[in-house]
């Protein structure tokens, strides 16, 4: 969810999309790297839902610069961006949750939480669907399947190790 790193990268300081942009990739290029195609479609949204404001600014030369910034109220729409149904649907669900989980800190410590306990069942589900699946006597898979399948097993069960780890820090 690029809103979320938006917000996060706009809580200390107004930025241009360039800079927000620069700052998005500097903070979260680990794992995601958006282009300004990305982030103007986010940013327009925020802007019609009023949780981010815009100003224009004109250099001495006439050169327009566009910055923007946090509404006032911009925490609890930020919660509630946070708290979307996270997806069904398993590279969705973990691109969803890596943005979250790296920009939890703005969240308080009920929320967090809230948010670990979610991911933990989401996993634990996951998990169950991959074990039957692999424990299916009526799907035969080739090496190739199989191979995805025991490694999908594996992320799920090193993110559920991340998230203990996200609990006992909480």
């Amino acid at each position: 969810m690029i809103e979320l790193l938006i917000l996060y990268s706009l809580q200390k300081r107004e930025r241009t999309v360039y800079s927000l942009r620069s700052d998005i990739i500097e903070k979260f290029g680990y794992f995601t790297k958006p282009s300004i195609g990305t982030i103007y479609p986010a940013l327009k949204r925020l802007l019609q839902a009023n949780i981010v404001t815009m100003r224009n600014n004109y250099s001495q030369g006439g050169k327009k610069s566009t910055y923007y910034s946090l509404a006032m109220h911009w925490t609890k729409k930020f919660q509630d961006l946070f708290f979307t149904p996270l997806s069904d649907n398993p590279t969705q669900f973990f691109t969803e949750v890596q943005s979250r989980i790296a920009v939890m800190s703005l969240l308080d410590d009920e929320l967090k939480q809230t948010f670990i306990n979610d991911i933990s069942i989401k996993l634990e589900s996951f998990l169950l669907d991959l074990q039957n699946a692999m424990d299916d006597e009526y799907i035969t898979y080739d090496k190739y399947q199989l191979a995805l399948l025991k490694k999908n097993i594996q992320d799920v069960e090193n993110f559920k190790a991340l998230v203990k780890t996200l609990e006992e820090n909480n």
